[in-house]
């Protein structure tokens, strides 16, 4: 059995299905992680701070990123559970996500490349692809929900395979509910439901709804405007594939490099194999699904950059995931080739798992080689050393804001100064610790006093934002990476000033902020 690949992915039993305790250990390392690095970026801020605001029928969207709602559906209720454990419990879900994201692409890596010896270790190479591929583990270690994303997508495609057509469409929902690039795909796979799965056909219909009124309703409520998710999203950051003359080149520039060599040579390789046995056998059509998703969705994240959306590279995922699936299951089609040649020639079955297990480890050997030779910094600084820089310094900062909130004299005296100021990237989770909405706290256009101005650095050797506007500013407080500074108001404000001949301004019309 393990000199020849199986008719079709289908004919493969798979590991041993137990789905619950794969959920159950990737919660469980998901939480434990918490107690290394804790504290999410700026999107997560935002959900978070959205989920306190629902349970308070208090929403308000706007000065916000892009909305999601199936963070917000889990951050609305950890809200229950206290402003200091919902962050924390978003990050034990996002990283969790992350850590099934790469169990379930081992699964289908095996189970598409035929099982046995051969899968398992070409499976063990496309998890290990995945966690080391761009920003995976920095991504989800700050609480971004795109490795959720791709574990929902793959745990569809998974129970697709196994014939449970409506837990595919359950998972498929979900992910949906992530990002809206999977909406053409979720209505596809239901009118593929409504043809040849009559009896889901209400209940595809009925979740079809759900998906649009999730998106939108909410936005509603909290700006007034269904569709600022779009409006905000149309609106890039610097360095956004959408600013550049070529977009769609750029991302083709962008996805080969983060892609690699070795993940590129394994996808062609098990696509070629698997389209040759399609047209001999019409066997391995799975492998070419996984192969015309990915294309299909960077062909939709291409369309939308070139139409003015940011086009990160993090909303790539899917197809990066989808190649290094294939990068897997290629490797285990190599692999037992080679186990097969040296089967025959011996007509020994150790021969087979000798020659798979050598294989194997020449081919990480040439994969790593080259990667530890390269001039500069090693692979071990470049690939996790940053990352582990990066993380320390965004992990830094949520525990020392909160601590030089206390020590300028706490959140209400503050408030009282009028303007809310800091840096573009530390506005929703200066809001959340100010318990302020996201729009109150500005970083766009100046710090015009009376008001506190929240300062750090975004990156460790970045300059520190946000940038003051008026020399008045006086620094109150210090912590950390944390610099507080205020202009108070004129009169008998709360505010805190930097000394009693601090200067001051007039309120200029600002109402206190409640």
């Amino acid at each position: 059995m393990s000199a020849r690949e199986p008719a079709d992915a289908r004919d493969v039993t798979g590991p041993p299905r137990g789905l619950g305790l794969i959920f159950a250990a990737c919660l469980a390392l998901g939480a434990l992680s918490l107690f290394f690095y804790a504290t999410p970026t700026y999107d997560p801020w935002a959900w978070i701070l959205w989920g306190r605001e629902i349970a308070h029928l208090d929403l308000v969207t706007e000065g916000g990123p892009s909305w999601k709602p199936l963070p917000v559906v889990f951050t609305t209720f950890f809200s229950l559970f206290g402003e200091d454990a919902a962050p924390l419990l978003w990050l034990a879900v996002a990283r969790a996500g992350a850590l099934l994201a790469c169990a379930m692409a081992f699964r289908l890596a095996w189970r598409l490349g035929g099982g046995g010896l051969a899968g398992a270790l070409g499976a063990v190479a496309c998890g290990v692809l995945l966690l080391t591929s761009f920003n995976f583990v920095r991504d989800a270690t700050l609480g971004n929900s795109e490795a959720l994303m791709v574990a929902l997508v793959l745990l569809a495609f998974e129970r697709h395979l196994d014939h449970r057509r409506a837990h595919a469409l359950y998972f498929a929902l979900a992910a949906a509910l992530l990002r809206p690039e999977i909406w053409p795909f979720l209505g596809l796979y239901g009118l593929f439901l409504a043809i040849r799965e009559p009896a889901l056909r209400l209940r595809t219909a009925l979740l079809g709804l759900l998906v649009p009124l999730l998106w939108f309703g909410p936005e509603l409520w909290g700006s007034g405007e269904a569709l600022r998710a779009a409006t905000r999203a149309t609106n890039p950051n610097r360095g956004s594939a959408a600013l550049a003359e070529n977009p769609t080149m750029l991302l083709i520039e962008r996805f080969g490099g983060a892609l690699g060599t070795p993940v590129k040579i394994g996808a062609a390789v098990a696509v070629a194999w698997a389209l040759y046995r399609f047209l001999r056998r019409r066997s391995d059509r799975p492998v070419l699904v996984l192969f015309a998703g990915g294309c299909a969705w960077f062909a939709l994240v291409a369309v939308m950059t070139e139409a003015g959306y940011a086009g990160n590279q993090r909303y790539l995922i899917v197809s990066l995931t989808a190649c290094t699936v294939l990068a897997g299951v290629g490797a285990a089609f190599v692999l037992r080739a080679t186990g097969a040649l040296a089967g025959r020639l011996t007509g020994r079955s150790w021969a087979t798992r000798a020659a798979i297990i050598g294989a194997a480890t020449v081919g990480a050997f040439l994969v790593v080689a080259p990667v530890m030779g390269q001039k500069g910094d090693s692979f071990v600084e470049t690939r996790f050393v940053q990352v582990r820089k990066l993380v320390a310094h965004e992990v830094s900062l949520w525990p020392n804001l909160e601590k030089v909130i206390a020590a300028a004299g706490g959140k209400e005296r503050l408030k009282a100064c009028g303007g809310l100021y800091s840096g573009p990237y530390q506005t929703q989770m200066v809001a959340y610790e100010l318990g302020v909405h996201g729009a109150q706290v500005r970083s766009l256009e100046g710090t015009p006093p009376p008001g506190a101005a929240f300062r750090t650095r975004t990156i460790p050797t970045g300059p520190l934002v946000i940038e003051l506007t008026d020399r008045r500013y006086e620094q109150i407080a210090r912590v950390g990476k944390w610099r507080v500074l205020t202009v108070p108001p004129d009169g008998g404000s709360a505010c805190p000033a930097a000394s009693r001949e601090a200067p001051r301004s007039p309120a200029g019309g600002r109402a206190r902020i409640r």
